[in-house]
């Protein structure tokens, strides 16, 4: 009696150990990917950047201005299909960026965004940076992706924003 105790409570806890690793595996993503931006339901094409801290998009029509105290940073986000979406959100702080040898770092302002990879929305702080010239307007970088991702760098478009039943503009266009 007592072995066959002692054999369902291992059992149990070998299933409940199973589970829970299961249950902390990263999602495997690609090295580029579809992030959708919340609120807006913008879709950009990311570069996910294990290299990077943080994470970065490209903004437009950058101001800051006061609001009953509180500093705000108005914005347009814009992807390379044209389409945009004007946000305004609360300035967390400044990044600085370092440049090379014997420059000034620039001095980015840093809001906190909702970013949808396939179907988890998380949160992140994000710089907002001129990226115009980039092949990719957003980066991704490791503050977002220790929330449970994992990169696999042969592979790209692996999953599709679908997030809290939001409807991303659909931009397939890569």
């Amino acid at each position: 009696m007592v072995k066959a105790v002692f054999r369902a409570v291992m059992a149990l806890t070998a299933a409940m150990l199973a589970a829970h690793a299961q249950a902390e595996s990263p999602q495997m993503i690609g090295w580029v990917e579809h992030v959708g931006i919340q609120p807006g339901g913008l879709i950009m094409n990311a570069k996910i950047d294990t290299g990077a801290d943080h994470s970065s998009v490209h903004a437009e029509d950058v101001r800051i201005a006061d609001r009953n105290g509180i500093r705000m940073v108005s914005f347009t986000l814009r992807n390379k299909q044209g389409q945009s979406v004007h946000l305004q959100k609360p300035l967390l702080r400044y990044a600085l960026i370092k440049r090379r040898r014997n420059s000034e770092p620039l001095r980015r302002p840093v809001v906190a965004m909702d970013l949808c990879v396939g179907g988890s929305l998380k949160r992140v702080n994000v710089n907002l940076a001129n990226r115009e010239n980039f092949k990719y307007r957003m980066l991704v970088g490791r503050t977002y992706l220790k929330q449970g991702y994992a990169v696999d760098p042969n592979r790209r478009y692996t999953v599709e924003p679908a997030c809290r039943g939001q409807s991303f503009a659909s931009n397939s266009a890569r």
